[in-house]
């Protein structure tokens, strides 16, 4: 195989990683980051263009300082999300039961839920929330704080299972108000508002409006509530108006 077509194959290789590296699909990012420096090697052993070997080991440094940032945060995401698992495995099928949430639609929510927590957005951290199943009703006790970013779209663009929807939600997680979504995955609305008095609510002082307003809609719904607080990034998860599990980042 000639050089230039190594080096050709190797940056079709990293632009697929860096679709991968922006949707936060980290360990396929890295994956193919390998992939793109195993062909950049290939093409240095056989040149013998001194200027353009340096241009394609600088490449190689780039994209293995990428692969080993990538390596180190995907280290720490994995490293958080047994602490829950091992508090709570065991309920979780007690957790979900009667919100119609399936568990893989919960597990996926969950990682995002400690991607936002870890790396927060844009270099700041953000808060947020998602309610996930009975969503009829929760959408009845709760109304759009700006136009709703998912309407419009086919059931299928919008399952929280799919990796590439993963980007779009931690972009929105930015809006204020809540994330819908259906027992069975689908997002049904950002930016929704909860309208249901929280008076009846009695969580921990030092919570604030968005940590009552979930207690009171998994009160008054079938519904599971997962929060992110901006401050420290604490995930507390709400059912039936109380924390049923906390994951700590």
């Amino acid at each position: 195989m000639s050089k230039n077509v190594l080096l050709d194959d190797g940056r079709t290789v990293v632009r697929k990683a860096e679709r991968a590296h922006q949707r936060g699909d980290y360990k396929l990012a890295m994956e193919l980051y390998l992939v793109a420096i195993a062909k950049f090697k290939n093409a240095v052993e056989i040149t013998d263009d001194f200027s353009e070997i340096s241009v394609i080991r600088s490449l190689i440094s780039y994209y293995q300082n990428r692969t080993s940032l990538l390596e180190s945060k995907l280290g720490h995401i994995e490293a958080k999300k047994p602490q829950l698992i091992e508090s709570s495995r065991n309920n979780i099928t007690e957790l979900l039961k009667g919100t119609g949430v399936d568990e893989k639609v919960f597990e996926a929510v969950l990682k995002i839920a400690i991607e936002i927590s870890i790396e927060g957005r844009e270099g700041r951290s953000i808060g947020t929330a998602f309610i996930l199943g009975d969503s009829a009703n929760v959408l009845s006790k709760s109304r759009q704080l700006i136009l709703n970013p998912f309407q419009g779209y086919k059931r299928e663009e919008k399952l929280i299972t799919d990796p590439d929807i993963r980007d779009n939600i931690k972009e929105f997680a930015q809006l204020d108000g809540v994330f819908v979504i259906t027992g069975d995955g689908v997002v049904e609305a950002a930016g929704r508002y909860i309208t249901i008095d929280t008076a009846m609510v009695k969580i921990q002082k030092g919570l604030g409006t968005r940590h009552s307003s979930v207690a009171a809609i998994t009160q008054r719904t079938e519904s599971l509530g997962i929060v992110i607080s901006q401050s420290g990034g604490v995930i507390r998860i709400f059912r039936n108006g109380l924390i049923a599990a906390t994951l700590r980042p």
